[in-house]
């Protein structure tokens, strides 16, 4: 079974998308510390041609793991975030069913989980790629260490034989360690595509919303297809 790594990221880019679809089950990677100022808790869209970020603001004090980082209501943050969300979507083919992404953003409940809502917007936009891939996060497995033992144990609780990395794990991983347990290591390397954004250059790696809003839905799954792997 290949399985891929990855933290829950906020409306996730097209990368990511594209990762788990290449995999067979996708470790939702939960059990290590929030990082604050990342993509976690926001991602960018493109308003008045500009790269602009959605943010969801978290009560998460220093060590707190990322299952355990809660969404902070501090005042009108929803309203921010859904004007900007319907302004960055206005005048695409898909702003009459900006409903649908808005309304997962409402149903999170105060004070809630952000990997709860995360996961949530994830389900959403992978089911526009029509992407199905089973996902269970790492809190619910029995796998401890750090960087290079964490992915390997994980990889060896869910049962892997092929464990797909991103370009980052070329840095840290023990390549040895996963032979030995007889786990080949794929790196993925995502070629991102170009389509008519309406400004000029194009930006690149936003969140997948941008493309959802834009292309037609038929077309969506051909944007994850643009990667290589290797063995090294």
């Amino acid at each position: 079974m290949r399985v891929t790594i990855h933290q829950p990221e906020h409306l996730p880019w097209l990368g990511l998308l594209a990762k788990v679809a290449a995999s067979e089950l996708w470790i939702v990677l939960d059990s290590v510390p929030y990082r604050k100022n990342y993509f976690q808790n926001r991602n960018r869209v493109l308003l008045d041609d500009r790269s602009t970020w959605l943010t969801v603001p978290v009560t998460a004090p220093f060590g707190t793991r990322i299952r355990d980082a809660r969404i902070c209501e501090v005042p009108s943050w929803r309203r921010r975030y859904r004007g900007r969300l319907i302004q960055a979507v206005s005048g695409t083919s898909c702003a009459n069913r900006v409903g649908d992404l808005l309304s997962v953003i409402d149903s999170a409940p105060l004070g809630g989980l952000l990997a709860d809502l995360n996961l949530d917007l994830a389900d959403w936009v992978l089911s526009q790629f029509d992407v199905k891939v089973p996902t269970v996060r790492s809190s619910e497995l029995d796998a401890t260490g750090t960087k290079s033992e964490l992915i390997l144990n994980l990889c060896r609780a869910a049962g892997a034989d092929e464990y797909l990395a991103g370009p980052s794990g070329r840095d840290y991983l023990n390549l040895d360690a996963f032979a030995e347990h007889g786990i080949t290591v794929r790196f993925f390397d995502f070629d991102h595509p170009k389509y008519a954004q309406g400004c000029d250059p194009f930006v690149p790696r936003l969140s997948a919303v941008d493309a959802w809003s834009r292309v037609a839905p038929a077309d969506l799954p051909s944007l994850l297809s643009g990667y290589r792997l290797s063995a090294s």
